[in-house]
């Protein structure tokens, strides 16, 4: 998900400072479903500005502190928002997984430690799935949209945590080198 489209979507919602809109991210997780790098933001921010697709609405002047820069989107910028989120939506990719290229080349490792490391990767997956359903109980007013998105990110755990099941008990048995079909477990 891009960057620039988040920053378009909050500002959608309302005008507001980064720090603003970092926090917002922040509190509705959206490090679980994108990569949230701290420079990216004032970046695109930048960016943006510099494109008109967002303006400078108020300056608040504090002697303690930098002063805080509110934008808003323009319209320009709403046309923008619209054009990214259809390109997002009907973006065909294969999916990638950090996973997989160890996966494809785990016939030539140990298979207790391959088995270990994966047993420390599904606590993480099932940490991250108790999480976001702590947030969908927690949040009981929450965008259809964003309720949609929560919900696939526990499928999507879900079905990891199902996979590492069967991958750890293939690792612990010794198997990830012999060779099987594909509807064997």
């Amino acid at each position: 998900m891009s960057m620039k489209l988040v920053i378009l979507g909050l500002l959608m919602e309302r005008d507001a400072h980064p720090y603003e809109m970092k926090q917002t991210m922040e509190q509705r997780h959206m490090d679980h479903f994108m990569k949230l790098q701290k420079g990216s933001l004032y970046y695109a921010v930048e960016q943006l500005h510099k494109k008109e697709y967002i303006k400078v609405v108020d300056v608040i002047k504090d002697t303690n502190r930098p002063d805080k820069t509110i934008y808003q989107i323009t319209d320009s910028g709403k046309k923008l928002f619209h054009k990214m989120i259809l390109d997002e939506l009907s973006t065909d990719s294969n999916l990638y997984h950090p996973l997989f290229t160890g996966v494809a080349f785990a016939l030539h490792g140990n298979q207790q430690e391959i088995a270990d490391i994966l047993e420390k990767r599904m606590t993480l997956t099932e940490k991250r799935v108790r999480e976001l359903s702590g947030i969908l109980d927690f949040y009981k007013q929450l965008p259809r949209a964003v309720i949609h998105l929560i919900k696939g990110s526990i499928l999507h755990g879900e079905a990891e945590l199902a996979w590492l099941k069967n991958l750890i008990a293939d690792a612990r048995a010794e198997k990830l080198q012999t060779l099987g079909g594909a509807d064997e477990n």
